[in-house]
């Protein structure tokens, strides 16, 4: 095990007193309730609800809830892309001693129905009509739930025990003028050991399962994460991921409990970009793909621009890049440095910080390795970006990067109160109050998770392989299920592979083939965007992206981005050969998961074919 790191504070909030999720919200319900904590666009115009907005909606839910017969201990499920609605039903829940089951937005109906069935929901809350016909389709057989609340407008407006969030809403408050006690009285009796919520993973190797979180776990993983990376009441975020997922559910939502700044929800993963410039956030989250795209979009601009500009951008970067090699020496920069450093900053590196409002300073990212070279390039145009490590079963954080605590390629050291060690096969293990007791209704699968320690506790198995440095910092290898043998013998990492060939702006997905095999081969899709742009440039002459794939101008642009990238890798990671796929991995064909993770068995099972061809002669 890591010996314990110091140097690590905490907000100051009396843990003992404050001990559940539902007793820190409504802290800060009732010592700012005037404050703004939550800003979303309705008719093209951005509002605000202050705290004391937030407590009285969450209010009107659990009261609502409670004057449908909902017992201490039910499950809510709630079926919506990432909205102030989300976040206010979730407390309501969760302060009326219920549970919540999340359902990603994505899902089809039956995904949406193995959760709504496996999690015994006995009500839902869906955002639309989209959602609200999923479960119209399924509710047949879904024989505990018996009320569905839908956020939006939604026709016919007279289907049986379906009812509109204002109708809710107001069933929650005519029970609250008849018990007015009952909702506050259900927070004073919360519990840390109480089940507040479920996560279910991702599904990559089969059914997704249901990590049980419990007060205690939330509070372990996120109390000390407003400090780690200078987290405060002035700073301002931008809420765009899955709640259905536990990374933005915890950095988006939950921590906002005891850092208590304030977030934006922008419209919707399409509008991210747009709502980020309009609303200037100092933090934002976002996996690898997201910060991928990003770096993209700037590359492709690049290359449009004229060779002044090119001039201009690749001498700012340098500046940038020779600003942090001094300061990583632990020098101080010198006066021609930093002249330069500001001239850089003026011309290009402030127009970069531009794209994300202008008053951007961190950048944070987990749920998947990303880059070194993305994270390299937003160092040198000065943001720092924090790389977390978890998993749904640790309550989403289990290492964490922060100010004077970064090397890059690791994933931060770990949070107090979390041991690791390294099995002989290299797996991590995590021992912490972060870790979830189990999956709900899954005995052999929370046997296979959690094993233990010998002194009453248990080590969580993360099936991610790795290694500890000296100084603490734990560094990912990959997941101990998608190690490749090639037939050489060597030991390879795809997603590390599959991280640098994502690095070029045509590539959306990458997946990596060659176990037992003499070479690497890789299943690619092409980013549309980017492509349909280089087809335009080029005048080529296409129906779809299924045609452009097969274009040989699109075909020897993909093989010269591989083949450049290539050079970065050990010969035996070299890729030899590729196949472009005619469309996007799909949700809907179980391809990829709601988190964009690729199911490799799914897509060698669907592209066998493709596979086989690479390696014939």
């Amino acid at each position: 095990p890591t010996s314990q790191i110091v140097g690590w504070r905490m907000i100051n909030i009396d843990y003992e007193k404050y001990n559940t999720l539902p007793k820190l919200f409504w802290r800060q319900v009732q010592q700012f309730a005037k404050k703004t904590t939550i800003w979303h666009k309705q008719e093209g115009v951005w509002k605000s609800l202050n705290w004391e907005d937030y407590g009285n909606y969450s209010k009107e839910i659990g009261n609502a809830l409670m004057a449908s017969g909902i017992q201490k201990g039910d499950k809510i499920s709630i079926l919506s892309e990432t909205r102030p609605e989300w976040v206010m039903c979730d407390m309501g829940i969760i302060c009326s001693g219920c549970v919540t089951a999340p359902i990603y937005h994505s899902n089809t109906e039956e995904q949406v129905f193995y959760i709504a069935d496996q999690s015994d929901s006995v009500l839902a809350f869906v955002e639309d009509q989209e959602q609200l016909d999923k479960m119209l389709a399924i509710w047949d057989r879904l024989p505990n739930i018996k009320k569905i609340v839908v956020f939006d407008r939604y026709y016919p407006s007279d289907l049986p025990n379906v009812f509109s969030i204002e109708q809710f809403l107001q069933l929650g408050r005519e029970y609250g003028e008849k018990h007015p006690r009952q909702f506050e009285d259900s927070i004073t009796n919360s519990q840390p050991n109480d089940l507040i919520s479920f996560t279910y993973t991702s599904g990559t190797t089969g059914d997704p399962k249901a990590g049980m979180y419990t007060s205690r776990n939330i509070i372990a993983s996120a109390k000390y994460l407003p400090d780690a990376i200078g987290l405060t009441r002035n700073d301002f975020y931008v809420c765009f991921l899955p709640l259905a997922h536990i990374a933005e559910r915890l950095v988006g939502h939950f921590i906002r409990f005891i850092s208590g700044h304030p977030a934006a929800f922008a419209e919707s993963i399409e509008d991210m970009p747009q709502n980020i410039r309009q609303t200037g956030p100092t933090v934002v989250f976002g996996t690898p793909r997201v910060w991928e795209k990003f770096y993209a979009r700037i590359m492709t601009g690049i290359g449009d621009a004229t060779w002044i500009q090119k001039k201009l951008f690749h001498w700012a970067i340098n500046v940038g890049k020779e600003n942090c090699e001094i300061r990583e020496s632990g020098k101080t920069p010198g006066l021609g440095m930093n002249v330069r450093l500001r001239i850089a900053k003026f011309l290009i590196h402030d127009k970069i910080k531009d794209i994300f409002g202008g008053k951007i300073r961190t950048i944070l990212t987990g749920a998947a390795p990303i880059s070194r070279e993305i994270i390299h390039f937003f160092n040198w145009v000065g943001l720092d970006v924090y790389e977390a490590y978890g998993m749904t079963e640790t309550s989403g954080v289990i290492t964490i990067q922060s100010e004077g605590k970064t090397k890059i390629g690791s994933v931060g050291i770990p949070i107090p109160g979390t041991e690791l060690k390294i099995l002989e096969d290299g797996e991590i293990c995590c021992r912490g109050e972060q870790n979830i007791q189990g999956y709900y209704k899954n005995e052999e699968a929370t046997n296979e998770l959690l094993k233990p320690d010998g002194e009453g506790g248990f080590w969580l198995h993360t099936g991610d392989v790795g290694h500890i440095d000296e100084e603490g910092y734990l560094f990912i290898t990959d997941r101990k299920k998608d190690i490749i043998i090639t037939a050489g013998g060597k030991n390879v990492a795809p997603q590390n592979i599959e991280n640098l060939m994502k690095t070029s702006p045509y590539i959306s997905q990458a997946m990596v083939h060659g176990d037992k095999k003499p070479y690497l081969t890789m299943l690619v899709t092409l980013d549309e965007d980017e492509i349909t742009k280089f087809a335009r440039d080029q005048k080529i002459l296409y129906q779809d992206l299924s045609d452009l794939t097969k274009k040989q101008d699109v075909i020897d642009l993909i093989h010269h981005e591989i083949s450049t990238l290539n050079k970065e890798l050990a010969s035996y990671e070299t890729i030899k050969k590729f196949h472009i796929l005619e469309e996007e991995l799909d949700q809907d064909k179980d391809e990829v998961t709601p988190t964009l993770k690729v199911k490799r068995k799914v897509v060698i099972a669907h592209y066998q074919h493709f596979i086989d061809g690479m390696y014939k002669s």
